[in-house]
């Protein structure tokens, strides 16, 4: 094993950030990564500012970048992007977090040196100090654009007031806050009053989650290694939103169940957890992301070959796993943009683009229609996903409806009446709504 090297939380975060921009990286991939490895790390007590100069550099992303266009004569060369990362970090400690501007600039010079670029030191003290003497100025100049305001491309932009006019701007600002960390109990294996009292023996405090009836919502964030039982599988960390899909999917005993997109695992899991003896098989083309499920099975306790079957195959090609027994509930969490969780991955204001959505609304239309097929008369498909533009979500859903027999499934009356107000068909969720995700569902049945 390789002897790990403490870096500094700034030069981590440089590095974290760079790759982002520069190589296209997620957060999530980047994060897991540093996890898992033992490339070089920060100290314990630095991990958590560099994730805050991570998060925060990419949710102000736009913003920053519109304010160095104001300060760079030229842009810089490719090679030198993590000489602009320096930058765009440099700004954001000086705009948004009560570090000492001194700190700010010095370090920021300092960084230059750590990735041995000398040159760049002037550089970035005199753009960094230059942004302090005129900041009000470039504010103002900047202050009537919407990408400056929201902080979000201008296509996001266009696409939310096209279909949320009147909630496009508090969509907006919402996507730029810190979403709070929720987590489902297995209540196989523990009450959740029981699992309360267990976090509070350990000083963590949270509240039992308004709608989704598993969900506890931490008042801040911890480790999972804190949380009691978490290896024991006590506990999973999901949103409350994708926790709604097992409540419309009405499990009964006995039934065949398809997750068909199921990769990481949190809903193939949370529907063995409500229906502990239905045959369920998931599907995940990604043979990385199946490895993933298989942990998370392994951490709650399942078996293969008990009740579960993972297959390793696109959905879209059932002549390879397909058995030709049709299913009594069928799940499809299918490929989206993720507007809706642009708050737990702001990454995807820079790596999205508008044409990846008219591909993205074409295989959702293609794997809709294919998983209908693998549905028994009577049975329950439910459509999922982590969006919040219409095209993906109730227009698609509609379009199907017009072309398919279909009936639409409704939640529980409870959960129902909270969350129908946004969409007529299915529901659709905004991001912070009810302290959820931005998330669709919608239940669809086939007529006998």
């Amino acid at each position: 094993m390789n002897k790990t090297t403490v870096v500094s939380a700034r030069l981590r975060a440089l590095w974290w950030v760079t790759e982002v921009v520069k190589d296209g990286r997620s957060v999530n991939e980047i994060l897991a990564r540093a996890t898992h490895s033992n490339e070089q790390t920060v100290k314990i007590e630095d991990s958590a500012f560099a994730k805050q100069l991570l998060f925060g550099s990419l949710r102000y992303y736009h913003q920053l970048k519109a304010i160095l266009d104001q300060l760079l004569e030229k842009p810089l060369k490719q090679k030198d992007s993590d000489v602009y990362v320096i930058l765009l970090l440099g700004v954001y400690q000086l705009r948004y977090l009560s570090v000492p501007d001194h700190a700010a600039l010095s370090e920021s010079v300092e960084l230059t040196r750590k990735i041995k670029k000398p040159w760049a030191s002037a550089l970035v003290n005199g753009v960094l100090r230059n942004y302090q003497r005129r900041v009000s100025v470039i504010e103002k100049k900047l202050s009537e654009a919407k990408t400056f305001q929201f902080s979000h491309p201008n296509w996001i932009i266009n696409q939310l007031i096209k279909d949320w006019n009147e909630q496009s701007q508090s969509i907006l600002i919402e996507n730029n806050q810190q979403a709070p960390m929720v987590i489902r109990v297995n209540q196989q294996k523990v009450l959740l009053s029981e699992y309360l009292e267990a976090l509070k023996q350990v000083d963590i405090s949270a509240k039992c989650h308004p709608i989704a009836r598993d969900a506890l919502v931490l008042d801040s964030a911890c480790d999972v290694m804190k949380l009691p039982g978490f290896e024991k599988g006590l506990v999973s960390v999901q949103d409350a939103a994708p926790q709604l899909v097992v409540d419309l999917l009405d499990l009964k005993e006995h039934q065949k169940v398809l997750d068909g997109c199921a990769a990481p695992g949190g809903k193939t899991t949370h529907i063995l957890q409500r229906q502990t003896d239905c045959q369920l098989t998931s599907v995940e083309m990604s043979s990385t992301r199946l490895k993933k499920i298989e942990q998370t099975l392994s951490r709650l306790g399942y078996q293969q070959n008990q009740n579960i079957t993972l297959v390793n195959e696109d959905i879209l090609l059932t002549d390879k796993w397909w058995d030709g027994e049709l299913f009594d509930r069928i799940l499809i969490d299918v490929p989206c943009s993720a507007s809706g969780v642009i708050r737990r991955n702001p990454d995807i204001k820079i790596h999205r683009k508008k044409q990846d959505l008219i591909n993205i609304v074409q295989l959702q239309a293609e794997i809709l229609l294919k998983a209908w097929s693998l549905l028994k008369p009577g049975g329950r498909l439910v459509y999922a996903t982590c969006s919040i533009f219409k095209d993906e979500n109730e227009k698609q859903i509609q379009a199907f409806v017009n072309s398919n027999q279909a009936d639409v499934a409704f939640l529980p009356a409870g959960q129902h009446e909270q969350l129908k107000k946004h969409s007529q068909l299915g529901y659709q969720i905004f991001p912070g709504e009810c302290q959820m995700d931005g998330f669709y569902l919608c239940g669809l049945i086939k007529p006998q």
